[in-house]
């Protein structure tokens, strides 16, 4: 069990390892740390409300002296609260960052010196706390945050992938498919990452749709084409093994998912569409067609989706048809707008027959 104790806020350090710090700022010194906390969150709230009313003693922090330097605690769980009291010990902190935080920590009437915290061996102790709260619970950490943190408990667990798939599934109330696509995603994102997002005009980790890559690569046709499964549609596992990624094909997906036109637009264009490119990177001639730049719709004619959806379409309106010849014997067959409807059937399907008539 870990242990309860008050421990002073000047021992107590934020997390390099973060989950939610951006991977510029993993081994940063915690004086940039607080800066982006106080930019990239909303910190001032939380400024005012302790300030306020104090330390609520049921937000316990979690902490660990594993790997600190000594007589300090580095804070697992609770690293906005530590941020907010180190604000209120020094509001100056905030000054030239935030004009707003720095007068809701200059005013606050309460300054707590100490605050309760539970004590624990190591990291590995506190993550299945951590994932039920951040990622299976209530306070829900980003898409990106999410992976990094899938990534610390699978480097914590043994045994072949599919198997630390599953206890990591096991451990934040998931499931093995999930965790393995999160994985997959965030090995391709740090192969964008290694590569200063291909250079690609404003993208960065902030503006990175972490959660729309995820979609991407979680469909089997983005999944192959970027070398997150093999030619027999099989995972590689490239959380384990990066080399298996192909770096060219994710730039491409990542600039038809983020490289806009001067209309403001990509060539994906909306999320839904994702499928659509997942079709077409598939098929040769159509993914051909889309590398000349032929818009999405367009290659997507020329893969068998289209020819699937053809089908669908006209088994549905067949469908339709026979459940209207049903009614027949209750229709008046004389009646103009029947009449015409039926016309217009005709007209149609004599169409379709001609066109794909041999």
């Amino acid at each position: 069990m870990p242990d309860f104790k008050e421990i002073d806020v000047s021992e107590l350090e934020l997390d390099r390892e973060n989950p939610r710090l951006p991977s510029r700022l993993k081994g940063a010194d915690e004086d940039e740390i607080l800066k982006y906390l106080i930019r990239k969150t909303n910190i001032a709230e939380l400024v005012t409300s302790i300030g306020e009313n104090d330390f609520f003693p049921g937000e316990a922090i979690v902490v660990t002296s594993d790997g600190a330097p000594d007589g300090k605690y580095t804070v697992l769980e609770g690293n906005r609260r530590l941020t907010a009291l180190k604000l209120l010990a020094e509001p100056s902190i905030a000054k030239g960052v935030s004009a707003g935080v720095a007068e809701a920590a200059t005013n606050a009437k309460n300054r707590p010196t100490k605050v309760p915290a539970y004590e624990v061996d190591s990291r590995g102790d506190a993550l299945q706390y951590l994932g039920f709260r951040h990622v299976s619970g209530v306070q829900r950490w980003d898409p990106l945050a999410k992976a990094r943190y899938l990534k610390m408990l699978y480097q914590h667990s043994e045994g072949s992938p599919d198997s630390r798939y599953l206890q990591v599934a096991s451990e934040i109330g998931s499931r093995r498919d999930t965790v393995r696509k999160n994985l997959d995603a965030l090995a391709a994102y740090e192969v964008v990452e290694s590569h200063d997002f291909f250079d690609i005009q404003s993208l960065d980790e902030d503006k990175f749709q972490f959660g729309t890559f995820y979609t991407a690569l979680g469909i089997t046709g983005i999944a192959a084409f970027t070398g997150a499964r093999d030619d027999s549609d099989q995972p590689t596992h490239p959380i384990e093994n990066p080399q298996s990624l192909k770096v060219d094909a994710i730039k491409e997906i990542v600039e038809w998912m983020f490289v806009k036109n001067a209309d403001g637009k990509t060539r994906l264009g909306e999320s839904r569409n994702i499928p659509k490119l997942a079709a077409v990177v598939s098929a040769p001639r159509a993914l051909e067609r889309f590398r000349d730049g032929a818009t999405l719709d367009d290659a997507h004619l020329d893969t068998p989706d289209i020819q699937n959806e053809f089908i669908r379409e006209i088994r549905t309106a067949l469908h339709h048809i026979k459940s209207a010849i049903s009614k027949l014997n209750s229709v008046d067959g004389k009646d103009p707008d029947v009449q015409q409807v039926i016309s217009e059937i005709k007209f149609e399907t004599d169409r379709l027959a001609d066109k794909i008539s041999p």
